[in-house]
Order: structure tokens, then C-alpha cells, then sequence
């Protein structure tokens, strides 16, 4: 594909935004349009993207980076143990981006592009236009998708994160192992949820070349050899049941 996603559309063939390509204007072969044609596309769906004007979202900083729109895979993350479904939504997303952005080593912008609540509501994150930071030293083709939900169960962050390190490194993290070996409570995926993420990367394979999908953990180990707890279980379900229903592929790099 080259620069633009609305380029592998046909003649004739029906577009994402329910219009026939024969009746458009290359003109609005930009980024711009294609983002507002996915929110288009999603309204068509009966989702009605929360755009980061109405979740009050920050401005991102002046370092962040246009994307080579060469979307291929899209990525699936949970939020983490200290989120929850019992939680407003919109507080989850905003802390989302308050945390990102005031990290040892700051974000420009929240991390992900889009997330989706319990409820099934769909947000904006990072715009479309800009390059994610959801997988450490990963980042290029990849749409990042966080669900608003804690998704681990016991012993997940051990298993991928913490066994194999040296004695001292455990150590260091004694508490955070601890806390792993005590969950009791996390969320479960509601269908309202499993339902939203499906039309959203549904709607993001007509604009893009999106070939795979899958968890944080498994774009993580290929990326640097280092494990990670995310999606948990729980969202790895939810991945592998998309990859069936989409007809995507598993993390090829």
C-alpha cells in the first residue's frame, strides 16, 4: 500500500464509510479524512467514537511523531491491575493519559489509540495520524488498542514478567510479586466490550493492510525477549477468538 489507506479501495466496490468508490474525490486521499472516515465508519456500526475533545484529553507534546501510515498489525493491551470496570470510563482514560505522559521516561501522548470501556464505548487515544507508544521499541505499523479493565488473574505477572530474573532483580520487585500471588479480584470481559473491539478492528482492517493481531505480551517477547502479564489470560482469550473472527494472523515480528 502506499501512502494513503484509501488507495486499496476499487471502483465500485463499496467503501467503509458506505459511500461507492467510484464517486470519490481523490482529493480527500489524506490522513485527515481517513481518520474522520473510520469515526464515520464506526458511527455506521452504532459506535460513536469519544473523540479526545470530549473526553478532555491533553494536548500531546510537540515531540510526537506522524505515523508512516503503514498500519499491519494491530495490537491488544488491558489497562492493568489498578484500573477496573467499577470505574467512569472517561476517569480511566484521562488517568490513562495523566500516567503515560508523567512516566520516568514521558510519553508524548497516551500511548494507545483507541481504548474501550466495559460498557463498550469507544475512545480516541493517540490520533490515528501519530505513531503509538504501547510496545517498548516497537511501535511502527502497529495500532494499539487498550481495553479499560483488569485482566490478569494470580500469578500471571510472575509466570511472564518476574521468573526469570536474577535473584537481586526479584528482590527489587519483592512487592509487586506478592501483590501477584493475591489477586483476587479482576475484571471479566463483558460482551458489550468484546463486541466494540471486534467492530473496531473490523472497521480498521477495511482503511488499513492489517494483516495480524495480538496480545502485548506476545509483540513484547518478539520485540526485546522480555515478558510481559499483558492482556493477562483473559485478554489472550479475546485475541485469539479475533484472530478466528477476522481472519488475522498471529505476531509475525
Amino acid at each position: 500500500m502506499a501512502d494513503y489507506a484509501i488507495e486499496h479501495w476499487t471502483i465500485g466496490q463499496t467503501v467503509p464509510n458506505g459511500e461507492n468508490a467510484s464517486a470519490i474525490s481523490l482529493s480527500v486521499n489524506n490522513r485527515a479524512a481517513t481518520r474522520q472516515a473510520i469515526i464515520n465508519a464506526l458511527a455506521k456500526k452504532g459506535y460513536s467514537l469519544i473523540e479526545r475533545s470530549r473526553w478532555h484529553a491533553h494536548p500531546p507534546k510537540t515531540g510526537v511523531r506522524e505515523s508512516r501510515w503503514d498500519y499491519q498489525d494491530i495490537v491488544i493491551h488491558h489497562a492493568g491491575r489498578s484500573y477496573s470496570c467499577g470505574a467512569p470510563s472517561m476517569e480511566q482514560i484521562q488517568r490513562a493519559q495523566s500516567e503515560d505522559m508523567a512516566r520516568s521516561h514521558p510519553f508524548d501522548d497516551i500511548g494507545y489509540h483507541y481504548a474501550v470501556s466495559c460498557e463498550g464505548e469507544i475512545y480516541e487515544g493517540r490520533d490515528i495520524r501519530f505513531i503509538g507508544e504501547h510496545v517498548d521499541k516497537n511501535n511502527t505499523g502497529k495500532v494499539g488498542i487498550v481495553l479499560l479493565a483488569d485482566l490478569v488473574q494470580a500469578g500471571e505477572a510472575y509466570q511472564h514478567e518476574y521468573k526469570d530474573m536474577s535473584l537481586i532483580d526479584k528482590l527489587k520487585h519483592l512487592k509487586d510479586i506478592m501483590a501477584d500471588q493475591v489477586v483476587v479480584d479482576h475484571d471479566k470481559l463483558t460482551a458489550s466490550q468484546t463486541k466494540a473491539v471486534e467492530v473496531l478492528c473490523g472497521v480498521l482492517k477495511d482503511f488499513f493492510n492489517i494483516s495480524c493481531l495480538g496480545g502485548h505480551r506476545e509483540y513484547q517477547m518478539l520485540a526485546t525477549h522480555t515478558g510481559r502479564a499483558c492482556p493477562g489470560s483473559l485478554g489472550m482469550g479475546l485475541v485469539k477468538s479475533l484472530r478466528t473472527t477476522l481472519g488475522l494472523s498471529a505476531p509475525l515480528k
